[in-house]
């Protein structure tokens, strides 16, 4: 018979930190899917709505390590924003994969949950700027096409202010 393990209630520091992680982790997976789509617009034509909807489901399905490489090989966004995404993975990778147990002896103390706070805010906010940048560059690549993207621009600039 398994025994019931009690766990401690978390504190109001880590219930603040654990919230600052899930909103980081969201707007990450918000980022690789506003990649997704930008590379599936730019692979497809308006026309071929099967299509992409077959290589949205497999793009969607890839790291962002390999959605940027993707994106690079096919020169599919501008070289700045590519750099800019290339270096955003190496934040990205340490939030997934190294954030809580690379200093587990520090776990619990004041200056590793401030730290954690501080470097998870910088992912959100970084992300969030690419995320606005990807969706920039799409408007100019539908305007070049012809479409007409002012009600989209009116509609970002009252949810971002830009």
């Amino acid at each position: 018979m398994v025994e019931k393990i009690r766990l401690k209630e978390a504190s109001e520091k880590e219930k603040t930190l654990y919230c600052c992680l899930g909103e980081s982790l969201c707007v990450v997976q918000i980022l690789e899917d506003a990649l997704s789509h930008a590379i599936v617009l730019k692979k497809t034509e308006p026309d071929q709505k099967k299509e992409a909807g077959a290589l949205l489901k497999e793009q969607r399905s890839y790291t962002l390590g390999k959605a940027i490489n993707i994106a690079k090989k096919e020169s599919l966004l501008p070289k700045p924003l590519e750099i800019e995404l290339s270096e955003f993975l190496k934040e990205r990778n340490w939030l997934i994969h190294k954030s809580i147990t690379e200093n587990k002896k520090e776990h619990r103390t004041e200056s590793f949950y401030n730290n954690l706070f501080e470097q998870t805010k910088a992912i959100t906010s970084k992300a969030n700027e690419l995320r606005i940048s990807i969706e920039l560059d799409l408007i100019a690549y539908c305007e070049k096409k012809g479409i007409d993207m002012t009600n989209v621009k009116n509609d970002m600039n009252k949810h971002y202010g830009i």
